[in-house]
């Protein structure tokens, strides 16, 4: 049985936003072994944890809405090839993210939706708020 209340997002956006999480993540399972410590591998490794659950997130908000398992095309592998390019990387990536998640909560006053968005969007702001910090403390 499908939820009667409007969604105000597209299966298009939620296979997009499903694609974002799986890029992030190939971005961090590439990162964590080349952090140059414990505690920043351990601050990354959060990350890739709250990617899985948006993930799984909007994997099922997809289900829910269409009825269906998506079918998500593949994604590019990341390709910096040292820890501080891929960390400026992914904080554009996160940025981007966070953006488009933003925008999402911002159509949409389905509260199923805008809690997923919510949390989704304010994760990425705090990803891409650690890697900054993470960039400047490795550039200096």
């Amino acid at each position: 049985m499908h939820n009667p209340i409007p969604y105000g997002v597209t299966p298009e956006q939620l296979i997009e936003a499903m694609k974002g999480e799986l890029t992030a993540r190939r971005y961090y399972e590439k990162l964590i072994p080349m952090a140059p410590n414990k505690k920043e591998a351990d601050i990354i490794r959060h990350f890739l944890e709250d990617e899985k659950k948006h993930f799984s997130k909007f994997r099922m908000l997809y289900k829910n809405m269409t009825g269906m398992q998506p079918v998500i095309p593949p994604v590019k592998e990341p390709t910096f090839t040292n820890y501080l390019e891929g960390v400026e990387q992914a904080i554009l990536d996160e940025l981007d993210a966070y953006k488009f998640y933003r925008d999402i909560y911002l159509s949409t006053m389905n509260p199923y939706v805008r809690n997923i968005f919510l949390e989704a969007f304010t994760d990425e702001n705090e990803h891409a708020s650690h890697l900054n910090y993470l960039y400047a403390k490795n550039k200096a």
